[in-house]
């Protein structure tokens, strides 16, 4: 073979396509080194205040996932819920197509997130990673997308605006990553960051590598990931906050820095989502973490309808958890904590003698004051021996009055003994900032194997109250739920919310709008009953908890279920009494023959006793502590009786008045037990009668005379029944009359300092008492005749003077009581058929015109959020309306009814006993509070 030569047309070819190789292999590796430097991940591009992130291998997993969801649906009932969900949709389907279209090159993931950041609130954002190939175009991918409404340039990137159902989407490009975003300026600050890490610690550290190590354990649908970033969270609630004053709600990121979904249960009541968590390392309950343990809390039995919400520790080692919780103190320049320890140890109080009681179960749990305006509250610590305890705190009391010379108030309250020592923050001194009280004083007591501390006396004798009877949690079907949860809970923390107990401080929190879109729907919301955070070890569940839906303002179903008629005419509307616990027993009525008849709600006869003259005065029911039977204090004439069930006189009675007094009130005033461990009501003390001369006569059970009611005089006719109240540790009388005198006297019948107040105006024959712990701070309101709100303090300096309305003919103004709680008061105002009431600080809060004619009678009870009522009465008609106080009929008829009407809220079976009466007859209902 001869020698072969490549001639030069082959050798220019050959040397080309050489050439042309390494120029493409040249491309390749400039191209991936570009693509490595350019490519970047997720947490590069992510929203910087993203509140969750989804990982997602197969969109319309989560879209299924949705669907199924009840709770989902229910939201999507919501205003605005049906639309952010349609958005959602539309999303999920550009990252389903987005998935499907090879040219861009997905890679394995997509990503959906919801942000709290930008120029609104609430926005959704997703992500498509995408091979890098500088000859695509991917905007022309999109082809989900059709509404393409125009192309604007920022930083000299373009961002393309889509029109998606009824919200803008931008579009833009970043480093490999396709964004779009339902918030425009998320857009533009996405493109300012240029892919560069918002948070390396947090994102790229916290939640893609310390988290992403528990993926073992998600059980959740195949390549589906959810984050939770619980300081967005906050932020978002934040954004939305106009606030006067202090918020006292938790936010999830005390409890956790980020969570890494596990797992999410849903139940026919119950949505429960399980986390791995992981707390900041700066805050209060990683450092006290270590000292403690899984348990199970007995917490939830101290708490009563009121109760907002309150979080409880599970201490294995108290001096440790009080130790560490100093130190947090130290460590965040709170000094307070031990200051207080010291000042308590110079009175004579080794707060070291209380520390070495408690157990291990913590509970605060945090209630709206006695008049619902500010925020209280109440501390418990579970004890190593009740008996010891109550050993030590005598004689701490003791150990405190030698050394400090002062007085430590026993006050006796339904059979407990409650120590009141003049100095604030005893439970701070005992547990930390965590629990500290701002009030100058500390009361405690023992309420089975638990301590229980506060520093508002009126706060936690409502408390208490409503503890026995048996308006707590653990006695009412609405709970059950609640409780079968937390007594399954093994947690090392716990914090439960009452969403109806604390709805008025969410709608405080809120901006007006956002307020006013939440009341147009409190109803709906108010289905989610309970939420529950608790934390055991690394992981974190919070659970929403429903009673299924509450109607929407829906007229509610009534029943009748019981009437009775007397031979003639009532001569007063039906009096409900209570049992020996305080619990509602039946109902006297009372005719114009002076029969007296007693029932219980079945109807069966529980009293009945004929009188010879005219019982003008409300009788008063009285327990005595020497039997279960009764006594019933009335008056007739100028004569006190008091009889028992039989109506049999009792010892001592009756009491004659001179001739000239002709009594037209009676009033029990309470005298205190001290140091009683019988759970009853109050028994010592004194039936006061007042003549209509205005003189004031105190009688004990015996019929004896006592302290300066021999009469006291207060030389003016009353408008109303004396009023009792408590503040110092004592109980005080409130007189007002008819031309405005106000007086306060002691239980002794001895004259407050500041009083009389003489106002010389006819006033409505009403008042209401806010109490407080001292008599200075304690409040008291009432309206004149022609609109003036008058409120006055226990030292008789006045504090409000407004006028309401002016004197035009025919304007009347009373005040209105709640019936319900006793929490606060309105006022309503009338001319002709037009009836406004407005709350107590003058704002119109129902308005109603009505065809009837002549003064009307208005009652208002505030049951909770979802009943929160107004009641209307014609006497003159016979009839009675029922309204929310948002001026939506409460019951679809009007009552046949002429007189005031009682109304009480039965726990066990969940309804509203309502009686009514016209003329002889009596009639009961049943209400469903839910329908």
């Amino acid at each position: 073979m001869g020698n072969f030569r490549l001639s030069d047309t082959y050798k220019l070819v050959i040397t080309q396509i050489l050439a042309l190789s390494f120029l493409l292999i040249g491309f390749y590796f400039i191209d991936l080194t570009r693509k490595k430097s350019y490519e970047t991940d997720i947490w590069h591009v992510v929203a910087s205040e993203t509140i969750a992130l989804v990982e997602m291998q197969q969109p319309e997993d989560l879209v299924t996932y949705l669907d199924s969801s009840a709770f989902v649906r229910a939201l999507k009932d919501m205003e605005g819920g049906q639309k952010a969900f349609e958005t959602t949709d539309q999303l999920l389907t550009l990252l389903d197509s987005a998935i499907q279209n090879p040219f861009l090159g997905v890679k394995k993931q997509v990503y959906l997130s919801v942000n709290a950041t930008g120029s609104q609130s609430f926005s959704l954002s997703v992500y498509i990673p995408m091979d890098e190939r500088i000859y695509l175009d991917p905007f022309t991918q999109l082809t989900s997308l059709q509404n393409e409404t125009y192309i604007r340039k920022y930083k000299g990137e373009d961002i393309h605006e889509y029109r998606v159902g009824n919200d803008l989407l931008s579009v833009a490009k970043i480093r490999n990553f396709l964004v779009a975003s339902t918030d425009a300026l998320w857009i533009e600050e996405a493109i300012r960051n240029n892919g560069e890490r918002f948070n390396e610690e947090y994102y790229f550290g916290l939640l893609n590598q310390d988290l992403a190590n528990q993926i073992n354990d998600i059980k959740l649908p195949d390549g589906l990931k959810v984050w939770i970033r619980p300081s967005s969270v906050e932020h978002w609630f934040a954004r939305m906050t106009d606030l006067g004053t202090e918020n006292p709600f938790k936010t999830i990121a005390e409890f956790s820095n980020g969570m890494l979904v596990k797992s999410i249960q849903e139940k026919e009541n119950e949505l429960s989502i399980l986390s791995s968590n992981r707390n900041q390392s700066s805050s209060y309950y990683k450092t006290i973490e270590t000292t403690l343990h899984n348990g199970k809390t007995e917490a939830y039995s101290f708490m009563v309808d009121d109760i907002s919400f309150y979080e409880q520790c599970y201490a294995s080692d108290f001096s440790g958890f009080v130790k560490l919780a100093f130190q947090y103190d130290e460590d965040h320049d709170i000094p307070t904590s031990k200051e207080i320890v010291k000042q308590f140890e110079q009175k004579g109080l080794e707060v070291s003698d209380l520390m070495e009681q408690v157990k291990s179960d913590v509970f605060k749990a945090t209630i709206l004051s006695v008049d619902g305006s500010q925020w209280q509250n109440i501390f418990g610590f579970e004890l190593k021996d009740p008996v010891e305890f109550d050993v030590v705190l005598d004689n701490l009391r003791k150990d405190y009055e030698e050394e400090s010379e002062q007085k430590v108030k026993l006050i006796g309250l339904k059979g407990f003994t409650i120590y009141g020592f003049p100095k604030g923050n005893l439970s701070g001194a005992l547990a930390g900032s965590n629990y500290f009280d701002n009030h100058e004083n500390s009361y405690v007591l023992r309420v089975n194997n638990y301590m229980i501390m506060a520093g508002d006396l009126p706060t936690l004798s409502k408390w208490l109250k409503d503890w026995l009877l048996k308006r707590r949690w653990t006695t009412q079907k609405r709970y059950n739920d609640l409780i079968n949860k937390l007594q399954n809970n093994e947690a090392k923390l716990s914090y439960v919310l009452n969403t109806e107990s604390s709805w008025v401080g969410f709608m405080h929190a809120l901006s007006k709008s956002h307020a006013a879109f939440m009341d147009r729907h409190r109803q709906l919301l108010l289905g989610l009953n309970f939420q529950v955070w608790s934390l055991a070890d690394d992981k974190i569940e919070v659970s929403a908890l429903f009673s299924g839906q509450i109607g929407d303002d829906q007229p509610k179903k009534v029943k009748k279920i019981l009437t009775k008629a007397m031979d003639v005419a009532l001569s007063k509307a039906p009096i409900v009494v209570d049992n020996v616990l305080g619990d509602e027993e039946g109902f006297l009525l009372i005719d114009e023959e002076n029969i007296v008849e007693g029932y219980n709600f079945d109807g069966d006869t529980i009293f009945y006793h004929e009188f010879d003259s005219v019982i003008k005065a409300t009788p008063e029911l009285v327990w005595s502590i020497n039997s279960d039977i009764p006594s019933l204090f009335l008056t007739q004439n100028n004569q006190i009786l008091q009889i028992d069930r039989s109506g049999k006189y009792l010892e001592g009675y009756p009491v004659n008045l001179p001739i000239y007094s002709q009594i037209e009130y009676t009033k029990w005033l309470p005298w205190h037990l001290r140091g009683s461990t019988e759970l009853i009501q109050d028994i010592e003390g004194l039936i006061l009668s007042v003549d209509t001369l205005g003189n004031i006569y105190g009688v004990d059970p015996k019929g004896n005379y006592q302290g300066n009611w021999t009469p006291q005089k207060t030389l003016e006719r009353l408008a109303l029944t004396p009023q009792v109240f408590q503040a110092n540790g004592k109980n005080y009388v409130v007189t007002l009359s008819k031309n405005g005198k106000l007086i306060i006297f002691t239980e002794k019948g001895e004259y407050a300092k500041g009083f009389p107040m003489l106002f010389r105006e006819s006033v409505s024959p009403q008042l209401f008492v806010t109490e407080d712990a001292s008599l200075g701070q304690s409040k008291i309101s009432f309206i004149t005749s022609i609109g003036d709100i008058i409120e006055v303090n226990g030292k008789g300096q006045v504090l409000r003077r407004e006028r309401l309305g002016d004197r035009a003919h025919g304007r009347s103004f009373d005040l209105l009581k709640d019936e319900a709680r006793g929490r606060t008061w309105m006022v309503m105002e009338q001319i002709y058929g037009d009836i406004k009431v407005r709350n107590s600080s003058g704002k119109v809060v129902f308005h109603q015109r009505f065809d009837e004619k002549g003064k009307a009678i208005g009652q208002y009870f505030d049951f909770g959020i979802d009943a929160e009522l107004i009641c209307i009465t014609f006497p003159n008609s016979g009839k009675t309306y029922l309204y929310y106080l948002n001026g939506k009929r409460f019951v679809e008829k009007p009552f046949n009814n002429d007189r005031e009407v009682k109304m009480f809220y039965d726990s066990d079976i969940q309804q509203f006993i309502f009686i009514t009466s016209l003329k002889n007859k009596v009639s009961l209902y049943t209400i469903d509070r839910r329908n």
